[in-house]
């Protein structure tokens, strides 16, 4: 999986499927607040992402930004956060539960920064490296 970490908060993101689009599971935590989620990716963001992570880290410019097919969903961005080469992992994933009659809205918010050395590793997962365009 890649894993993006800074003290207790994390973001992992894998792909569990490849169908010509991507099925990923997510998991974050983030200051005490914490959430998972398993959704489809069109195979066209998700290369993009792929190939703007190895961008990123080469270069320390631009972002790599994933998103769902349903934005509310999935959106994960991971850019320079200052001109000290700090990066920050921010983001939110939710999906609705059915419980009754009624659907509630389940969704965690997250924000952290990471050094940039775990681009480095980030960018040697298998799955960033095969869907990278």
């Amino acid at each position: 999986p890649l894993r993006l970490t800074y003290g207790t908060s994390s973001l992992e993101v894998d792909l569990a499927t490849w169908d010509g689009d991507g099925y990923i599971t997510v998991a974050v935590e983030s200051r005490g607040f914490s959430g998972r989620n398993d959704l489809h990716v069109a195979a066209g963001t998700f290369k993009l992402f792929c190939s703007s992570l190895l961008s990123l880290q080469r270069t320390l410019k631009g972002e790599a930004r994933l998103t769902s097919a349903m934005p509310e969903e999935l959106d994960i961005i991971v850019a320079p956060a200052d001109g000290l080469g700090h990066i920050v992992v921010k983001g939110h994933t939710g999906y609705h539960v059915q419980m009754a009659h009624t659907a509630y809205w389940h969704a965690v918010h997250f924000g952290f920064q990471i050094e940039p050395s775990q681009l480095d590793t980030a960018a040697k997962v298998p799955w960033v490296i095969e869907h990278a365009v």
